[in-house]
C-alpha cells in the first residue's frame, strides 16, 4: 500500500481515455517508460512499472538530483545557515586563483542557484580537487546575465552546504524533509572529495520522487504542517533566468526559463524537476497535478509533449469527479502488464548441450594483449557510478528448462547471471546488486543476452558468437547513445577459447 490512495482516473477528474492515449503514444515513439505516476488532489489516478523494473528498485534521478540539493539550500536559508547572497570567494578564499576576475568575486548562491554564474563551459572533473577547479575557471560573464547548465555549479552548492554544517545533502535532508515525508530510499554518489554529487548522483525508487514532487507543488506543506516557507518556492518555481538562447534552449520545454535548479514547462505555470533521459516530477499548479516519469530514452522533449498534448487536455479543470468510464478497466489491465521487450529467438538443444560442456577462457584478439572486461563493464548501464573492474578470466554456459544461467569468473569472485528464455526477464543477485536478464538464440550458433543492473536506467546487450573451440562477444549499451554520467565504456568485441582440459 502506497501514500497515495489509488483511485480510478474518472474519480480524479481525469478522463481514462488521455491516460490511454498517453500511453499509446509512449509506445508509438519507442520511448523507454520504466515507471509514471499520475496524482491528482493528492490521490493516484494511474501508475505502473515495466518489468524489469518495479516499484522497490531505485532509479538513477540524474538532474533530478538539482531540485533536491536546491530544497536542501531552501532549508539552509530559512535556518539562517547561508544566505543565497554570500559570495563563494568568501565561503573557499584557501581554494581561489592568486588574482580572482571581477566576475569571479561576484558570484553569489543565487546565481549558482539560476545557473548563471558566468561560465561558458561546464568543468568535468570529480577528484578531490574539483572545487579549486570550479574555482579557477574562467568567468567570462558577469554573473546573473548568461545561463549556462552547469552541474558542477549544483555540486558547489553541495558543497557550501558540507563546509557550513558538516553534513552532505541527504544527511541534512534527513529530519527536516525525508523523515516528514516518508521519503526513504534516497541515496547519493560522493565527488572525490567526499562532498555527494549533488548535481546528478542521487537515487530514489518512483514512489519518493512522487512524494517530493507533491512536496513542491503543495509549496513546502506536508499534512498541515509548513516544512519549508512559502516564499522559497515562489522564487524556486518561478522563472529566474532565461534560457531560450542557449544550445540546449532551441528545444520547447528547455526555452521556458529556469529557476532554483527546476525548469519551466510550456503549460503555463507548470515546472518540473527533470533529468537526463527523462526523469520528471512534473508539476501544474493550477490542476492541482504532478505525473512522475523514470525512463531511459534521449526523445526527452517528445516525452514531454506526449504528456502535455495527450493527458494534459483530458484533465477536468474544475475541481470534481467525471462520470465513470468502462476505460477506466483498460486502463487497470494495461498498467498491470506492462513489460520491456525481452530478447526474442528459439530454444536451441543442440547448442546448448555443446557449449554447457566447455569452460571459456580469456584470448588475444588479433595480437591485441588486452584482457576482457569484466562482467559488470560487459553489462555497464548509465547512472552506475562505480563498477567491478577485474577482466574476466573464465566463464561458462549452462541451460535449464526455461532459463540460461552465466556463470563468470573474475577478480578471485564467482558470479552467476541468470537469464529467462521464456520471453521475459528473470532476476539474480551477483556481488551485491540486482540483475534482470533476458535471452535468445538469435541462429544456430549465435546467442543474445540481455542484462540489466536494477539500480541503472540501462544495461548491456550482448551478442555471442560460438566459433568451433572459440566464441566472440560483442557487448553494447541499451541506450541508444552511449556516453554521458555514469556509462562507462565496454570493448567492442571480446574474444575467448575453449580451456584445455
Amino acid at each position: 500500500m502506497g501514500y497515495f490512495k489509488d483511485v480510478t482516473p474518472e474519480s480524479a477528474g481525469i478522463s481514462s481515455k488521455g491516460i490511454l492515449n498517453f500511453l499509446d503514444r509512449i509506445e508509438e515513439n519507442q520511448i523507454e517508460l520504466h515507471s509514471f505516476m499520475v496524482i491528482r488532489h493528492g490521490q493516484c489516478a494511474a501508475k505502473g512499472w515495466w518489468k524489469p523494473y518495479d516499484e522497490k528498485f531505485r532509479h538513477p534521478l540524474y538532474s533530478f538530483s538539482k531540485s533536491l540539493t536546491a530544497t536542501a539550500i531552501g532549508f539552509a536559508e530559512q535556518e539562517g545557515i547561508l544566505s543565497l547572497d554570500e559570495k563563494i570567494v568568501d565561503i573557499f578564499p584557501d581554494l581561489l586563483p592568486e588574482n580572482p576576475s571581477e566576475n569571479l568575486k561576484k558570484i553569489t548562491l543565487h546565481h549558482l542557484l539560476i545557473m548563471g554564474c558566468g561560465h561558458e563551459t561546464e568543468i568535468m572533473d570529480n577528484s578531490e580537487n574539483w572545487i579549486s577547479t570550479f574555482l579557477h575557471h574562467p568567468v567570462l560573464h558577469e554573473p546573473g546575465t548568461f545561463y549556462k547548465y552547469n552541474t558542477a555549479g549544483t555540486n558547489m552548492l553541495a558543497a557550501v552546504l558540507r563546509k557550513k554544517t558538516g553534513q552532505n545533502v541527504t544527511e541534512f535532508l534527513k529530519s527536516r524533509l525525508l523523515e516528514p515525508l516518508g521519503i526513504t530510499s534516497l541515496t547519493c554518489a560522493l565527488l572525490g572529495d567526499g562532498t555527494e554529487l549533488g548535481g546528478g548522483g542521487m537515487k530514489m525508487v518512483t514512489e519518493d520522487m512522487a512524494k517530493f514532487t507533491y512536496f513542491l507543488s503543495r509549496q513546502g506543506e506536508w499534512e498541515g504542517k509548513q516544512l519549508l516557507r512559502k516564499e522559497w518556492f515562489e522564487r524556486a518555481c518561478r522563472k529566474q533566468i532565461e534560457t531560450e538562447g542557449d544550445s540546449e534552449g532551441h528545444v520547447k520545454d528547455w526555452a521556458q526559463g529556469y529557476g532554483y535548479q527546476c525548469w519551466m514547462c510550456r503549460y503555463p505555470g507548470s515546472f518540473r524537476a527533470d533529468g537526463a533521459y527523462g526523469q520528471f516530477g512534473v508539476v501544474f499548479p493550477d490542476l492541482d497535478l504532478i505525473v512522475i516519469l523514470t525512463t531511459a530514452t534521449e526523445q526527452t522533449q517528445e516525452e514531454l509533449s506526449a504528456l502535455q498534448e495527450e493527458l494534459i487536455p483530458y484533465v477536468k479543470k474544475e475541481a470534481g469527479e467525471l462520470p465513470p468510464s468502462p476505460l477506466a478497466g483498460a486502463v487497470k489491465e494495461r498498467t498491470a502488464d506492462l513489460a520491456l521487450p525481452p530478447r526474442r529467438g528459439t530454444r536451441n538443444p543442440f547448442m546448448e548441450e555443446k557449449v554447457s560442456k566447455h569452460v571459456y577462457v580469456s584470448a588475444p584478439l588479433m595480437g591485441n594483449q588486452q584482457l576482457p572486461d569484466s562482467a559488470e563493464i560487459l553489462i555497464g548501464g548509465s547512472g552506475l557510478f562505480s563498477l567491478e573492474t577485474s577482466p574476466i578470466q573464465e566463464m561458462r554456459f549452462s541451460f535449464g528448462s526455461d532459463k540460461m544461467y552465466w556463470e563468470v569468473q573474475e577478480g578471485g569472485k564467482e558470479k552467476e547471471f541468470v537469464l529467462s528464455m521464456r520471453r521475459d526477464f528473470a532476476y539474480s543477485e551477483a556481488d551485491g546488486h540486482i540483475y534482470a536478464g533476458s535471452a535468445a538464440w538469435r541462429t544456430v550458433n549465435t546467442l543474445e543476452m540481455e542484462l540489466r543492473r536494477m539500480d541503472g536506467l540501462s544495461g548491456g546487450r550482448m551478442i555471442v558468437r560460438f566459433q568451433e573451440e572459440k566464441l566472440l562477444l560483442e557487448a553494447e549499451d541499451t541506450l541508444i547513445s552511449v556516453g554521458g554520467l555514469g556509462i562507462s565504456p565496454r570493448q567492442a568485441l571480446t574474444a575467448f577459447e575453449v580451456k584445455e582440459s
